[in-house]
């Protein structure tokens, strides 16, 4: 890969998904990096190196911008993935939202339903066998006790 098939590459991932003047400012910024890093002695290899797949440098840019506030890079965040019908992966199962609260913001952990069941499954074969080995520890006390005291009833009785 070349760096203008990088900046293209780039530019492709940001179009779309942040403010057109927001992926001007980046592809200008990528732009500058390797010309002052070529300033610098090192190849353009080294640098497309460092700086990896434009796709995930990307997908990380839209990131930051939605936190800052871009609406662009906040619609692409809620769509993220999707073709251009508006189906992908996310369409294919229903999701349950939760929310976690960290560092004064909120963020949205979005899970799918089938992982939900499957939780829920195991915390309630976790209960029902932590509730089973206490009755295996306890019945063998319990039962002789309330032998001795069905015994002692019936000898009141008489």
């Amino acid at each position: 890969m070349t760096k203008s098939e990088f900046l293209d590459a780039l530019r492709r991932a940001l179009n779309g998904n942040m403010a057109a003047a927001s992926v001007d400012d980046n592809i200008r910024f990528y732009d500058s990096y390797f010309n002052t890093e070529e300033t610098n002695g090192r190849s353009e290899a080294e640098i497309l190196s460092e700086l990896g797949d434009p796709r995930i440098l990307a997908r990380t840019l839209i990131d930051a911008a939605d936190r800052a506030g871009d609406a662009y890079a906040h619609e692409a965040n809620e769509t993220q993935f999707r073709g251009a019908s508006g189906t992908g992966p996310q369409d294919s199962f229903n999701e349950e939202t939760c929310t976690r609260r960290g560092a004064g913001t909120v963020h949205k952990v979005r899970m799918p339903g089938w992982l939900i069941a499957i939780l829920v499954l195991m915390a309630v074969v976790v209960v029902i066998s932590v509730v089973g080995s206490l009755m295996w520890a306890i019945l063998p006390y319990l039962i002789p006790i309330i032998l001795v005291i069905y015994i002692v009833k019936l000898i009141r009785r008489n």
